[in-house]
């Protein structure tokens, strides 16, 4: 029998994939979570990327899958500057 995994195959270790999996579409995290987490942008993810890069450790809690910030949780002040350079503009 096949087995069928919803979601990025990353989601054990994704602090994104656990915050936002309980989000309603309705909030812009939770809208994230299923173009990117379980949709067609599953590549395109920002988070993946600084992990494969950097390592997990340095995978800001709030980041979501764009680059950007959980709206709400403050900035991106915190991050390291290498995730900073990572995903900045």
């Amino acid at each position: 029998m096949k087995k069928i995994v919803e979601g990025c195959e990353l989601q054990e270790d994704c602090p994104f994939f656990r915050e936002a999996k309980d989000m309603g579409e309705e909030t812009d995290a939770g809208a994230f979570f299923t173009i990117y987490c379980r949709g067609p942008k599953e590549d395109d993810c920002a988070i993946k990327s600084v992990a494969d890069e950097l390592g997990w450790d340095v995978v800001p809690d709030n980041m979501m899958p764009n680059g950007n910030p959980i709206p709400g949780t403050g900035g991106e002040e915190e991050w390291p500057d290498e995730v900073k350079k990572r995903v900045g503009p």
